[in-house]
């Protein structure tokens, strides 16, 4: 119960440590995609920090997996951590702000920050985790997400032809939640446990 003549903190001022996750899939940079590709089956995660003697230097996304591996007709088991990931890795300090890492992650149009005391890698914070803990940070974190969807992205230039196995990520329009994936329902995007749940998307 909230005492009289106290206040409540501001949603903002929720630190980084409050909200990162401390269960981080990690890879050597001389691992493989296919390597990298089980862990993250495994762990039901769509990252992997990439690591070069014990220290941080890269991520792979599931993202990469696709577009530098799968798309481009690779055989997994030749490709290497270092050939995939992302660098310089962009990460946040625990001690900083949740409304700081949501301009970072704006900022540079990613979706995950690793998180780092010294040069120790300690958790990750995802803006899916930024988003569930404050609304004020909705508007911050709903500019990324159409960053990282653009209008006719996957549409092939005809954004008028929905198909309902269509896929994206983003907020669904029912739990209002972000989600990895969102199928699109009668041009209502919605997740798979709404889909399930609601009968009227059956």
């Amino acid at each position: 119960m909230l005492e009289y003549g106290r206040s409540m903190p501001m949603e903002t001022d929720i630190s980084v440590s409050d909200v990162m996750s401390r269960k981080l899939i990690t890879a050597d940079v001389s691992e493989t995609a296919e390597t990298i590709g089980g862990k993250m089956a495994a762990a039901r995660t769509g990252c992997v920090i990439v690591v070069r003697d014990t220290q941080p230097v890269g991520i792979v996304t599931e993202r990469d997996l696709v577009v530098k591996v799968v798309s481009k007709n690779l055989q997994p088991s030749t490709v290497k951590a270092e050939e995939l990931m992302s660098t310089p890795l962009i990460t946040v300090t625990p001690d900083k702000s949740t409304e700081l890492a949501s301009r970072e992650m704006v900022r540079h149009r990613i979706r995950r920050l690793p998180v780092v005391q010294g040069r120790k890698l300690v958790g990750i914070v995802t803006d899916s985790d930024l988003l569930s803990i404050s609304s004020e940070l909705s508007g911050i974190l709903r500019d990324l997400i159409q960053q990282n969807n653009p209008p006719g992205e996957f549409s092939g230039g005809n954004e008028a032809v929905v198909s309902p196995d269509s896929f994206r990520q983003g907020i669904c329009e029912v739990c209002q939640n972000f989600k990895e994936s969102l199928i699109n329902i009668d041009g209502t995007y919605v997740c798979s446990r709404c889909r399930e749940e609601l009968p009227f998307y059956q």
